[in-house]
């Protein structure tokens, strides 16, 4: 669908290096990394806003490296959607058409509209939209010139958290309708609601690929163990706000009072487990038992790795390590309450 080769770009002391990426039909790709490691740039050259040194850029088995924007069937949306504020909403997403009929210009705008949810704004002015309805006008005006793939700049950064899901969801159905996606961000938990293949930039180089899971679980460098801070993300099933991760049915996890049901990412933070020599009495749901695999320095404290069914990583003091006597190879009891357990959707 979209393959990269060996792209390069150099701006004086910094430079994008020997970029390989391949991106299927069917892939919700995202490219992780901090502020300022060529995440946009590299958008920018598969859009044709930036021409690479040297490299090639094919789309659909065709080398549009030195193609003209407009001859490319890419979508680009940026952190801050470029949407004119001289026009309604409705004209907004018409720009995107091009010629053509205006009959039929408007019967494709309301379709869109009612896809993204905006049906209701169609003549609204744009000046007083929230971003998160602004990022849906940006998205059916795209959609309006029936890209190839979507490209996607730190789409929620300017959204609210509290719309954050709406808008995951209808990129999520968006891309299981066969539109390919590559996403740039620098929010791992964007990553994990999101990717069903990612990679990890730094300083201008791909340094990991793999699942969120591969990658997050398994990381391939100091810098990717570090980057999120976190390793307890888990694929899972949810019914009756008992959780199982995927591929481990015969562990149940007990997660918060509000929780649906369905098919959702969880998350533990590392500093809400609770390792014991015993079972503990306490309000704790969780409760697992298991070996300790390693023990590693981190920041403040260590890093404990256990394997319960399901690996587990709990970060605690070094007087917490000394005062429990804990080594590879015991077994103690890795405990959290229910109240700690993330949903990311």
């Amino acid at each position: 669908m979209l393959e990269i080769k060996n792209l390069n770009k150099s701006y004086g002391r910094f430079s994008i290096q020997d970029i390989n990426l391949h991106i299927s039909s069917a892939d919700y790709y995202v490219l992780l990394g901090p502020s300022g490691a060529g995440k946009s740039v590299l958008l920018e050259m598969i859009a044709g806003i930036t021409k690479p040194d040297s490299g090639k850029i094919i789309l659909h088995e065709q080398d549009i490296t030195d193609l003209r924007i407009d001859r490319r069937k890419t979508g680009l949306i940026f952190q801050n959607p470029a949407i004119f504020p001289h026009m309604t909403v409705r004209e907004n997403i018409m720009y995107g058409m091009g010629k053509g009929l205006k009959s039929n210009k408007r019967l494709k705008t309301g379709l869109l509209a009612e896809q993204m949810g905006i049906s209701h704004l169609l003549e609204s002015g744009t000046t007083k939209l929230s971003g998160g309805e602004l990022q849906r006008i940006a998205l059916a005006r795209i959609l309006a010139s029936e890209p190839d793939i979507l490209l996607l700049d730190e789409p929620m950064s300017a959204i609210d958290t509290t719309l954050k899901s709406g808008l995951r969801g209808l990129l999520r159905d968006l891309n299981k309708q066969g539109l390919p996606v590559l996403h740039v961000t620098h929010d791992y938990e964007e990553a994990i609601a999101l990717a069903n293949t990612m990679a990890v930039i730094e300083n201008g180089r791909i340094i990991q690929k793999g699942t969120p899971e591969e990658i997050f679980n398994k990381p391939g460098s100091t810098f990717v163990a570090t980057f999120s801070g976190e390793h307890n993300f888990f694929r899972s099933s949810i019914k009756n706000h008992v959780i199982s991760p995927e591929g481990h049915s015969d562990i149940l996890i007990y997660g918060p009072d509000d929780v649906g049901d369905g098919h959702a990412h969880i998350m533990i933070r590392s500093k809400n487990i609770i390792i014991s020599n015993q079972k503990p009495e306490l309000s704790t749901m969780n409760n697992f038992q298991g070996v300790i695999q390693s023990i590693n320095p981190f920041r403040d404290g260590f890093e404990i790795k256990m394997a319960c069914g399901i690996h587990i990583v709990a970060r605690i003091t070094k007087d917490s390590v000394e005062r429990l006597n804990l080594y590879p190879g015991k077994t103690v009891w890795a405990c959290f309450k229910a109240s700690s357990v993330e949903i990311i959707r």
